[in-house]
């Protein structure tokens, strides 16, 4: 079967995509703790609106790619659902969230949609091992 484009990197990009919603998670739950702690700390970071935009900036071709490629290959609705919820809600939270929510509730739906995310990433990528999709046969050979 003729091998897609960014098929050999399939299994990365969904461990990349868990990776970096832990790392949106790890953010909003350290960082007021962090903040409180030594205030000094916040000289040197970004603010957190920027952190969110940088953030969104790999996470969403990652998650188009990877999802959308297992979503093609297996046609497992609920990744799509859970995918697009995820990004979605990390979307608005990062884009409008700080003009629209509190700071506590735009820390929730953040760390809502990156737990979403993440679990549309784990599936897809247990569904691929299941199924031996091609794409994650080619990374392995």
């Amino acid at each position: 079967m003729k091998q897609q484009p960014f098929s050999a990197a399939m299994p990365y990009l969904d461990r990349i995509g868990v990776f970096l919603s832990a790392t949106c998670l790890l953010h909003c739950l350290t960082l007021p703790v962090l903040l409180t702690i030594a205030p000094i700390t916040q000289t040197g970071l970004l603010d957190e609106q920027t952190f969110h935009l940088v953030l969104l900036w790999f996470i969403l071709p990652v998650s188009l790619i990877a999802l959308g490629i297992g979503c093609r290959q297996h046609k497992d609705l609920l990744i799509l659902v859970l995918g697009g919820t995820g990004l979605g809600l990390l979307l608005f939270a990062g884009l409008v969230g700080h003009t629209v929510l509190s700071p506590s509730a735009e820390r929730a739906i953040t760390i809502v949609a990156g737990l979403i995310l993440a679990a549309a990433h784990l599936r897809n990528f247990k569904i691929c091992r299941a199924t031996n999709c091609d794409h994650e046969d080619s990374a392995h050979r």
